[in-house]
């Protein structure tokens, strides 16, 4: 079992408990528990043996340390079991409905006897949803078109969800003894925003060991296929796997062939008939004529030797999209993409001032494990209500407490700075929900859209360019508002507001929270064309969150995104230069 097994149940009993209305400290309490499990650095199973045991863990108290001890032991949560029983067996698929949540999904359970998705589909469609207390037609059209979303994502995940998944795949691959090289292809290595099915590739003298182990080794919950070379089947949560294994003189050409795209390999091989030669998962080989068996290949045992058959320099993986790719690594203009170690700063990051889960010494002191120089703590502003927003008599506490804690830093030589700033709504004017006191007393000012986003496009585009035109700004947070798998970007022509962005010198953000990743790549691509700068945050409300800058990285470098247009790639005196700058 795995630390994110235990969460993901703990969060499973809360959500029930939820449904049930019980005590909001005892719901709270595995909530809790399920956050301080995911931001471990080491095994639950470890960690029950060694010195003061699962209770050593913050937010696990004897109970819940019970709790988790039978799973460890058994595999079941017998208190878990218990709730479940309780409901119909599609029940818990329900709360993944975008907008439901707990508390509602329990009210129509209890009054309409609705325990699935389908069930629920039914109800809206037959109208019986409207008549539930509290809710109405409005609130049933929102269902409908939540249901849609919920059943389009059901054949894509999030990137960074299944991501760590072939990473802990391939990392149990390459421990056997007979794999020389594993690694994930497919579109999760190519860093795409939502996944389908993952891919996995092995180089090894003895496939068939590697297949048997793999098979048998339970990671896969249904096998389908277990061959000599491939293995198929399904993973917990219903996501297909496939591994293959191959010769390690194919090792680079199969690589290139199961990371696609499709399309990219359809480019390749154009380029290699140009030049009398082939290319197929297996290598590089000189075209032997119509009908004639294929020689020796010629190049395909790493994936650069069959990028240089093919006159072309190393294209990195999350450019593999034919979208200009392969013309600018035959002229050699393939950009110098950004990496996640020219990252020293995160300046989006929400404390327990408003609705984070750290406080700002607990933010600093995480970033400074990370390597970073310097970081940003921005809270909501007051209109957002259901996040805790805060105004000038909070900003300027904030104030003294940054401003006391580098001084402390500077006073112990530590080479690190807490910068202040504030994500201020934009309102539906496109003024900022942020008066003239509180723009004094922080260091930048970050704008985002949280409410009013059904508006038409000329509109929230007139909205954007409004906020950015008034100077209050400095950065834009997730641009287009939208949700991957559950939320459309809202109306916005994307090319005005990158225009004023480059006008007016604002900060355009790849929000890198892996269910927004906004900026996508394709904004970021065109935003760095047109010479905006671009920032990349976390937007980081627990300590777990950090983790997620990679996914920015990721997608930054599928806009082809080189550092030096990235502005917490710049050290803190440049940074703050240039936010001088703009005052």
């Amino acid at each position: 079992m795995t630390n994110e097994q235990v969460a993901a149940r703990l969060e499973q009993i809360a959500d029930l408990l939820k449904v049930e209305e019980e005590n909001v400290f005892r719901i709270r309490s595995y909530e809790r528990a399920a956050e301080a499990i995911r931001g471990l650095g080491a095994d639950l199973r470890d960690i029950r043996h060694a010195e003061g045991g699962l209770r050593s863990i913050s937010g696990v108290g004897e109970g819940i340390a019970n709790v988790i001890a039978e799973y460890l032991n058994t595999g079941e949560m017998t208190y878990l079991s218990e709730l479940s029983a309780r409901y119909p067996e599609g029940f818990l698929e329900l709360l993944k409905i975008p907008g439901l949540g707990p508390k509602r999904a329990g009210l129509l359970y209890r009054e309409l006897g609705i325990g699935s998705v389908d069930e629920l589909e039914e109800a809206c469609i037959r109208e019986r949803v409207r008549a539930v207390p509290g809710m109405g037609a409005k609130s049933e059209q929102k269902l409908l078109e939540a249901i849609c979303k919920y059943w389009e994502g059901r054949g894509r995940a999030l990137l960074g969800e299944m991501l760590p998944k072939a990473e802990g795949m391939v990392e149990w691959l390459r421990a056997l003894p007979e794999v020389r090289y594993a690694a994930c292809a497919g579109s999760a290595r190519r860093g795409k925003e939502t996944v389908g099915d993952l891919d996995l590739l092995v180089t090894s003298d003895d496939p068939a060991a590697v297949c048997r182990a793999f098979a048998t080794s339970g990671i896969l919950v249904e096998v389908e296929l277990a061959g000599e070379t491939k293995v198929s089947g399904m993973i917990a949560g219903g996501r297909q796997v496939d591994l293959r294994v191959v010769e390690p003189r194919s090792w680079g050409a199969a690589l290139v062939y199961f990371t696609g795209s499709q399309q990219h390999n359809i480019r390749l091989r154009e380029r290699a008939q140009a030049r009398g030669l082939r290319v197929n998962e297996y290598g590089v080989y000189r075209d032997p004529g119509e009908g004639q068996p294929l020689g020796e290949p010629i190049a395909g045992e790493t994936e650069e030797s069959l990028y240089a058959a093919l006159e072309l320099a190393w294209i990195p993986p999350e450019l593999r999209e034919d979208r200009g790719e392969i013309a600018a690594a035959a002229e050699g203009r393939l950009p110098e993409l950004i990496e996640l170690a020219h990252i020293c700063a995160d300046l989006h990051l929400h404390s327990e001032y408003s609705d984070g889960k750290l406080t700002i010494e607990e933010h600093a002191r995480a970033a400074r494990e990370l390597g970073y120089t310097h970081i940003g703590i921005t809270e909501h502003s007051p209109a957002l209500h259901i996040a805790g927003g805060i105004g000038a008599e909070d900003i300027r506490q904030q104030r003294e407490e940054i401003d006391a804690l580098n001084e402390r830093y500077r006073a112990d030589g530590m080479q690190f700075t807490v910068l202040l700033g504030q994500e201020a709504n934009i309102l539906g004017d496109g003024s900022l929900d942020a008066d003239d006191e509180v723009l004094s007393l922080v260091d930048y000012m970050i704008g985002a859209i949280h409410s009013g986003m059904s508006g038409d496009a000329d509109t929230i585009t007139g909205r954007v360019v409004t906020a950015i035109r008034s100077g209050k700004i400095d950065m834009l947070s997730h641009p287009t508002g939208r949700i991957l798998l559950n939320r459309d970007p809202y109306g916005l022509h994307i090319a005005e507001v990158i225009e004023a962005a480059v006008e007016h010198d604002v900060a355009l953000e790849i929000n890198a929270s892996p269910d927004r990743l906004d900026l996508s790549d394709v904004h970021a691509r065109l935003a760095v064309e047109r010479g905006a700068k671009l920032t990349i945050n976390t937007d980081a409300h627990r300590l777990r969150d950090f983790a997620f800058m990679r996914y920015g990285i990721l997608t930054a470098r599928r806009g082809w995104v080189g550092a030096e247009a990235v502005v917490n790639t710049w050290p803190l005196e440049r940074l703050r230069g240039w936010l001088r700058s703009r005052r």
